[in-house]
């Protein structure tokens, strides 16, 4: 009895860990998409909020490497949460098992 106790208390932990990890990938993604938009928007207040005449240049991207970061807490975050999914998949499995 005390093993399927274990096994309770494993999968409740892994599910706690995967609601933290949507979490932070929630808002890393909302932070990327207020990053790209923010930059949009000030090119267009630069072009006098000119649609038709804005000109993105190459070198102008590279501005967006300043999410970078976020793109990498992003990716780390997805990697976390598919672990922590696979493991609550196997405690769950082993939970049915006799």
């Amino acid at each position: 009895m005390s093993k399927k106790n274990e096994i309770k208390k494993n999968i409740k932990f892994y599910k706690k860990e995967m609601k933290k990890w949507e979490f932070r990938i929630l808002i890393s993604l909302i932070l990327i998409f207020l990053g790209i938009s923010i930059f949009y928007f000030l090119y267009l207040k630069a072009y006098n909020w000119d649609i038709k005449n804005i000109e993105f240049v190459t070198l102008e991207y590279s501005k967006l490497s300043l999410l970078t970061p976020f793109l990498f807490g992003l990716g780390f975050s997805a990697k976390q949460f598919n672990y922590y999914k696979r493991q609550l998949d196997m405690y769950k499995l082993k939970y049915t098992e006799p």
